[in-house]
């Protein structure tokens, strides 16, 4: 179990590293591939890094596009607020998830940290106004997922070493 959760931990930062990369900037997937080859099974890893770099902000995005189709639909005046506050918070992530992308091109850990605290704060501040307007929560899924992988990369940055620059 240990060698799996082991596996896991490296592909995370090669999907951080992938994901960090812009699409035109080549060499994305040789520094996946340079940190897959450090695990127990680099083909595994690099296949699989490929497959889900891009997944934290096409899942910002399909929340936002869901929340805009909710508003069409929402039974009361309280959800739709919600809804509506809920795009904009969206939005937020999707700023705090490019300053993220940068700080990873930086190896600066600290800004990684702060920049994914603030998208869960974001989405929990979305779960937050369905609460105020007692209204079931169509975000939900959405939000729990978005916080999880908030979790998991600022836990990978705690694996960037430090690197004082003069």
């Amino acid at each position: 179990m240990a060698g799996a959760w082991a596996l896991l931990i490296v592909l995370a930062a090669a999907v951080a590293v992938l994901a960090a990369r812009p699409a035109s900037a080549g060499g994305g997937a040789a520094a996946v591939a340079e940190i897959c080859m450090k695990t127990p099974s680099p083909d595994l890893c690099t296949r699989t890094a490929g497959k889900h770099a891009n997944k934290y902000k096409k899942r910002v995005k399909a929340a936002r596009r869901l929340a805009k189709e909710e508003v069409k639909t929402a039974a009361t005046p309280e959800a739709r607020r919600a809804l509506n506050l809920c795009k904009t918070y969206y939005l937020d992530a999707a700023d705090n998830l490019g300053a993220c992308k940068r700080a990873i091109g930086f190896r600066d850990a600290v800004t990684i940290r702060a920049t994914m605290s603030m998208v869960a704060q974001d989405t929990q501040n979305c779960d937050e106004e369905f609460r105020k307007a007692v209204s079931k929560n169509p975000m939900e899924d959405h939000n729990r997922s978005l916080i999880e992988m908030s979790e998991i990369c600022r836990t990978l940055s705690n694996m960037i070493p430090y690197e004082h620059v003069h």
